[in-house]
């Protein structure tokens, strides 16, 4: 049971660091021309020939019970369509920055829903740890990017499709029987079916101007899809919705400091402050659960 935590841990802050890192590589396969909404179409599609590759490797068939695809469905849905096309058209009104620190609220959202959909236990412990990780979530936040009521909402409500993602991910009853990769591809397979609709519809499909621009699509769906997503979804079987929530945080303190390695950019005071808040509190509820299973 104890290696089975601290390898839940592990997967979920591997994929939140690789989340993180997304924001870099993006830029540049939006500059050879391809829209937010065309990336998460190709980051699903490019994906799909390799996870069925490993799924066939890994597993041996792509089979699934049918009675599971209705809910894999929903779990698509919510985590890999509606969540990016609400963040992404938020980006229209509001800048990233404010966004993002709206979009994580998710992990506050997670617990509320549990306790009321889920009847869900809430501990002290994970109450404390989810405090200081909106404390610090706050303090990214920029008082002079301005306000804007659609911006704002269209934000506040892809952080609640996320955290509906998450409860749904963790409440996955065919776990057991529908494997990873297997579980990745179709996930891929029903995304890339929406993002395709809603690209068509919205006028927003656009490919890449270059061959560069088709490596950088591919090696990023092959780092999303094949990496974050899939260590994501097994980090949540494994420590469930709650902690998975808020050990995620990671993902835009990586940003925030990727984005100064990289690209030179400044950090504040108060954001380091929230950094190590976000940083305390996933700390915090890896402790208190090595705690509990020494009793």
């Amino acid at each position: 049971m104890k290696t089975k935590m601290i390898k839940g841990y592990l997967f979920v802050i591997v994929s939140a660091f690789i989340f993180g890192c997304m924001p870099l590589m993006a830029k540049l396969i939006y500059a050879e021309g391809v829209t937010p909404m065309s990336l998460v179409l190709l980051r699903n599609l490019l994906s799909l020939p390799i996870l069925a590759c490993l799924a066939f490797a890994r597993h041996g068939s792509l089979k699934i019970p049918l009675r599971a695809l209705p809910k894999m469905s929903l779990i698509a849905l919510m985590g890999c369509s509606i969540t990016p096309i609400l963040l992404f058209y938020s980006y229209q009104y509001i800048n990233s920055g404010t966004a993002t620190v709206l979009h994580f609220i998710y992990p506050a959202v997670v617990v509320i829903f549990g306790m009321l959909f889920l009847k869900s236990r809430v501990r002290a412990g994970n109450i404390v740890s989810l405090v200081l990780c909106l404390a610090g979530i706050l303090l990214f936040y920029d008082p002079n990017a301005g306000f804007h009521p659609l911006g704002f909402a269209l934000a506040l409500l892809s952080g609640i499709s996320y955290a509906a993602y998450i409860l749904l991910l963790s409440g996955f009853r065919y776990k057991e029987e529908i494997k990873g990769f297997t579980f990745c591809f179709y996930v891929a397979a029903v995304c890339s079916v929406v993002m395709l609709a809603v690209c068509l519809i919205s006028g927003n499909l656009a490919f890449p101007r270059s061959l560069l621009g088709w490596g950088l699509c591919l090696l990023f769906a092959l780092t999303l899809n094949v990496g974050a997503v899939l260590f994501f979804q097994m980090g949540t079987f494994l420590i469930g919705g709650e902690r998975a929530s808020i050990l995620s945080t990671v993902e835009p303190i990586t940003s925030l400091f990727a984005g100064v390695i990289v690209f030179d950019e400044k950090l504040s005071a108060l954001t380091v402050i929230g950094a190590v808040l976000v940083l305390s509190a996933s700390v915090l509820i890896a402790v208190l659960d090595a705690k509990k299973k020494e009793k």
